[in-house]
């Protein structure tokens, strides 16, 4: 079992792998954002464009220390990085579900 506290609700991202995420590391934009629908993972790689083969094991998924957030508004964002206990990505349009402003 992975040893990851980023959970992403992406499946149609290539880092996904049974809703833990196996980036090694991701970034969430939404410098500006103030509500969760204004950031988004800008790691997402969507699976549908074929060339992508997740070969990840589970010694590479991502954990919190290695989100880099330039959400600045979002409370869990301490100097670019994610201080949050689990990041959660959303399904649909890939935003951070985790995200809480200021």
């Amino acid at each position: 079992m992975a040893n990851t506290n980023l959970k992403c609700s992406a499946h149609n991202c290539g880092y996904n792998n049974s809703g833990d995420c196996y980036a090694g590391g991701i970034n969430v934009d939404g410098k500006n954002a103030t509500t969760t629908s204004s950031t988004v993972c800008s790691s997402f790689i969507d699976k549908a464009n074929g060339e992508f083969t997740n070969t990840s094991s589970s010694e590479n998924c991502v954990c919190t220390e290695n989100i880099k957030c330039e959400a600045y508004n979002c409370k869990y964002n301490e100097n670019e990085s994610c201080n949050a206990d689990q990041v959660k990505i959303n399904a649909n349009n890939a935003s951070c579900e985790t995200f809480c402003s200021k």
